[in-house]
């Protein structure tokens, strides 16, 4: 566990960590920095605060065991690679209304093609025409 007081998981704070398996991150945290978690191999469970606006390049990169993350809805920017190579996520599930800004088409590199990307119904189209997101317009549907 994250302790309280915390407000960022800094650049590399856990990478490499590949024994890993769980974090428990405080409310107070706005951002989760450069490769925090890249790495953690043996990752498979992750809640993001509500408080997170920003999840930085490579952040989640290479976690292989996480099977379904939640993107809470203060997100508004996601940066390169930040979910690059996470083999075994099944679902995201997306809340902002408005899609984060993606910084570039590799946020979700290597997706899995049985994947599927959750938004808000109404804001569908809005994710599937939003400048970088339209790469992953066909593994996107509503809820």
């Amino acid at each position: 566990s994250i302790p309280s007081g915390v407000t960022s998981v800094g650049t590399n704070a856990f990478y490499n960590c590949d024994s890993l398996a769980s974090v428990s991150i405080p409310n107070g945290v706005t951002s989760i920095s450069s490769s925090a978690f890249d790495s953690c191999y043996s990752l498979a469970s992750i809640t993001i605060p509500n408080g997170v606006t920003s999840i930085s390049s490579s952040a989640f990169s290479s976690c292989y065991s996480l099977a379904s993350i939640t993107i809470p809805n203060g997100v508004t920017s996601i940066a390169a690679q930040a979910f690059y190579n996470c083999y075994g996520v099944a679902e995201y599930h997306l809340k902002p209304t408005t899609p984060p800004t993606l910084a570039n088409v590799n946020a979700f590199g290597n997706i899995q093609s049985d994947c599927t990307i959750y938004v808000p119904s109404a804001k569908l189209n809005d994710y599937k025409t939003a400048e970088n997101w339209s790469t992953y317009a066909s593994y996107m549907v509503g809820e």
